[in-house]
């Protein structure tokens, strides 16, 4: 069984125990949303910052240049700034800055507390032997390169390639550690996500930013790479679960109708024909309250198992909820087309279901519209095949057309 509440909990999870400082900000730079990590790092509530004096904690020129290049559409990663605690303490910190431009929300934000960080920095930048002790203590992976040669790596540069010791990689190829697809293409100082293989063959997601650098009196290349497979796979679930229904793993009604309208596009210029079928199962509240509602999950997820067994590549199909489905069948040539498919998905509905020790037999009843006749947009047609469908429902294990 799936559990439709786990993804939200894990994203609950992330959120409220992230060592990390995690907030949503504004288009005005305000702060939206703060895990608990940001206040416990500068002691102020989300509530403190949404007045017209937000600008208390930050430095109000810096942050609307920051606020600039966010409202573009730009992401702004890993930069050393200054944040101002709630108690007058300055604190370096370590910044990112995600765009997202959706709604209220300009971006996400992470601060990570680098004062100590920087402290060391401070007193360990007059040298040369400083500047190496502070590349063996930073954060993330360090390569220095001469061309393409390494000349220094740093112990997490020697963790993230699966190295023994850095005499293992000094001298050798960044590229023969860390293999790509495609030749890389990096821009200096802007990062870039790349899926690299390891030399143990292992695959992971880094983010590499290069930049040149003074080392022992010439100007080298200093690769910073962190990785990022965690998040990139956070990214990957979250894309997943914007278009597909958590519990059947089908297409969810925002690409259902996402879909519908690039179709519906294409009909138009091609003048042709499809039919939107809205199906609910017909008392399928008698299966959960009977069997319960592990064994109702186990049966939508047989059922739309079926529906996508028995659908032609190219039509769509999506659960909105509940026990309903749609269906978009594509380039149909007539209303007895739309009856024959109705009939065949009714038939294979009624081959018994086996739930654990049980065989249950359920049946559906269906309701159709058609495009054009019966709508020429999405909400349209899906309310009218639900009107259809309604009708369908009164004589149980029906197929009705809209009559409008």
């Amino acid at each position: 069984m799936v559990n439709r509440q786990s993804d939200t909990s894990v994203f609950e999870i992330v959120w409220n125990n992230s060592n990390d400082a995690l907030f949503t900000v504004d288009y005005e730079g305000r702060i939206l949303l703060a895990n608990p990590a940001f206040t416990k790092l500068l002691g102020w509530e989300p509530k403190d910052l949404k007045t017209p004096d937000h600008f208390i904690f930050q430095n109000k020129e810096e942050y609307e240049i920051l606020l600039d290049t966010l409202r573009s559409g730009k992401n702004v990663p890993h930069y050393i700034t200054k944040r101002k605690r709630k108690d007058g303490k300055i604190l370096d910190i370590l910044a990112s800055y995600g765009a997202v431009n959706i709604g209220k929300v300009l971006a996400v934000g992470m601060y990570k507390d680098f004062t100590e960080h920087m402290e060391m920095h401070r007193k360990l930048e007059l040298s040369q032997a400083s500047y190496r002790n502070l590349l063996d203590h930073f954060p993330y992976a360090i390569f220095l390169t001469n061309d393409d040669t390494i000349i220094y790596a740093n112990q997490l540069a020697l963790d993230i390639v699966c190295a023994d010791s850095k005499d293992a990689i000094i001298g050798t190829s960044i590229g023969r550690l860390l293999q790509t697809e495609h030749p890389l293409s990096l821009k200096e100082g802007e990062p870039a996500t790349e899926k690299v293989k390891r030399i143990d063959g292992e695959e992971l997601w880094v983010e590499i930013t290069v930049r040149r650098v003074l080392f022992e009196q010439e100007y080298v290349n200093q690769w910073v790479i962190r990785d990022v497979t965690e998040k990139k796979t956070y990214e990957e679930q979250l894309e997943y679960f914007a278009f597909h229904d958590p519990l059947t793993g089908v297409w969810n009604r925002l690409h259902f109708t996402k879909e519908m309208k690039k179709i519906m596009d294409e009909a138009g210029k091609k003048n042709s024909m499809f039919g939107i079928m809205f199906i609910d199962l017909d008392d399928f509240k008698q299966v959960n309250d009977t069997l319960g509602h592990d064994m109702g999950d186990e049966l939508l997820i047989k059922v739309a198992d079926r529906l996508k067994k028995n659908v032609r590549e190219g039509d769509v199909l999506c659960r909105i909820g509940g026990d309903e489905f749609l269906i978009l069948i594509r380039d149909i040539r007539g209303k007895q087309m739309l009856v024959e498919v109705a009939k065949r998905l009714q038939d294979i509905f009624q081959v018994p279901y086996q739930l654990g020790d049980r065989s249950v037999v359920i049946t559906s009843s269906m309701g159709i519209a058609i495009f054009p006749q019966d709508g020429t947009d999405a909400k349209t047609l899906i309310s009218r095949s639900d009107q259809a469908l309604y009708r369908a429902k009164s004589q149980r294990n029906g197929v009705q057309f809209y009559e409008g």
